[in-house]
């Protein structure tokens, strides 16, 4: 049962033809621009994207195709044996009907019954998975021990002996019973593997139009209804299944009459080969219900699952992927196109790139890497020489340096470092000087001697004797200068 279940994960990917081409850049190699035209899919790589997915499909649809004609012919089979028409097993020889074979029971006074077929603890393997039992084979063991011993009375023998005359049409309806509950149960878990493989197709078609800015055309409601007409047969053949079942269980179990066994399976196998239709409108239904679908069909997927393996070993195992697996189809809808990501990639790295400029930002260096370290150095040194093109757009885009040379949070002695260091890498000695001497108090000697060396610097003598007077330890040399001032 396992192994039938496993059959229903299905590995579902959406093309990713182009992506390379498509997507945008990376960030400072290029990266996308902001109102720059948007990025165009041309028609041939449209056009190569559906025809990729049409084979893929295609190829999944014939082995559908040929698992759902198997499954045709063995629930076929299934019917004729509940008619007395072909044999239960290979090589046998076809029974008595069903219909006549419980008539001829029931009027032997012998009791049967439908009871599900359970495992070794005695838990039911499959809600639809039903055995028959009867009175007489209880009976036999029951007294088997005596029969071998020879202690059974009289009464008791001739029990058995009586008994034994129907043995061949119980085995009769036992086997047409255990064939229609196995293809019960083997069409049922098909269906809800096939409302899986149809969603998942589905919602991969509409994320892969929405992320490649295709409409959904008539070659994709083309693909959507042979998915729909593949769940649909199989809904066909378990729901003659099903009914043929129910109807076992209302003849056997309760009061109908037999002879209801006779018209259905008469009248499904007039039905086979299933054909059903499905028309380009249903596709566009099921297109716009997508949510509703996808909610359905995990409603029964889950509960078969739970069913199979138990609520605890499904939490444990299989909850995390399967919420995954639907919401992603469910959230199909909402995929965004090549544009949308790639404006949102922009958004995303210029606001990396804005706070790459006051400071080295983990998050933000984390996404774009060395680019951060480069910002933040051209921020502070207004040098952009170094910044690769995308980037460089991203921190003009920005605002472009931040105020006064440097980190507007940077005041007083740390802005002036900074100031110095941006002076420095610009190769811009007055500036280095200048930002160096603000860094020291305006009375003190490293101060002053900085400042005057800037305004000599600049060709600013009085600034350099002004300097000078400032820390000069030498009164006779603080009137010398003094004078030298006067005469500039």
């Amino acid at each position: 049962m396992e192994r039938i279940v496993c059959t229903f994960f299905v590995l579902f990917a959406s093309s990713t033809l182009g992506c390379g081409m498509l997507m945008p850049q990376q960030p400072g190699a290029g990266s996308p621009q902001q109102n720059q035209p948007a990025i165009t899919i041309p028609k041939e790589s449209q056009d190569l994207i559906r025809k990729q997915e049409a084979a893929a499909y295609s190829a999944a649809d014939d082995a559908e195709d040929e698992q759902l004609d198997k499954q045709e012919k063995e629930s076929l089979k299934a019917l004729r044996v509940a008619l007395g028409k072909e044999a239960a097993w290979q090589g046998g020889q076809p029974g008595e009907s069903s219909s006549s074979a419980l008539i001829a029971i029931k009027k032997a006074k012998m009791k049967v019954r439908l009871e599900p077929v359970t495992d070794g603890d005695g838990k039911a393997v499959n809600d639809d998975f039903f055995q028959l039992k009867d009175s007489f084979t209880d009976r036999v063991q029951q007294l088997q021990r005596k029969i071998a011993e020879q202690k059974a009375t009289k009464a008791e023998m001739k029990e058995i002996q009586d008994g034994s005359k129907q043995i061949m049409k119980i085995n009769d309806l036992r086997s047409a019973v255990m064939a229609i509950s196995l293809q019960t149960m083997m069409s049922n878990n098909h269906v809800q593997s096939s409302s899986l493989t149809t969603m998942l197709r589905v919602s991969g078609l509409v994320r892969s139009r929405k992320l490649y800015e295709m409409k959904l055309d008539a070659s994709d409601y083309a693909l959507i209804k042979r998915g729909l007409e593949r769940q649909k047969r199989a809904e066909a053949i378990a729901a003659t299944n099903l009914a043929m079942l129910a109807a076992y269980q209302a003849v056997i179990n309760g009061k109908g009459d037999p002879k209801a066994l006779d018209i259905i399976a008469e009248g499904a196998i007039k039905a086979f080969p299933v054909k059903v239709e499905v028309t380009e409108e249903d596709a566009k239904q099921y297109v716009e219900q997508l949510g509703t679908n996808v909610s359905k069909v995990k409603a029964k997927y889950e509960a078969m699952l739970r069913k199979v393996h138990g609520d605890k070993r499904y939490e444990k195992q299989f909850k995390a992927g399967i919420d995954a697996m639907f919401a992603q189809a469910e959230g199909a809808q909402n995929q965004k196109s090549v544009n949308q990501i790639a404006n949102d990639h922009w958004n995303q790295f210029q606001s990396d790139i804005a706070k790459c400029k006051t400071s080295r930002d983990p998050e933000a260096e984390a996404r774009i890497g060395p680019s951060c370290k480069e910002v933040f150095k051209a921020a502070q040194s207004g040098d952009t020489s170094n910044l690769l093109p995308g980037t460089l757009k991203a921190y003009n885009d920005t605002g472009g340096a931040p105020a006064a040379g440097g980190s507007p949070a940077l005041k007083g002695k740390a802005g002036a470092a900074v100031d110095g260091a941006s002076a420095v890498a610009n190769g811009d000695v007055d500036g280095a000087l200048d930002a160096a001497g603000k860094m020291f108090p305006g009375d003190s000697t490293i101060g002053a001697s900085l400042q005057g060396i800037a305004a000599l610097k600049k060709g600013d003598p009085k600034g350099a004797i002004s300097a000078a007077l400032t820390f000069v330890p030498v009164p006779g040399l603080k009137d010398a200068f003094g004078l030298a001032m006067k005469l500039f």
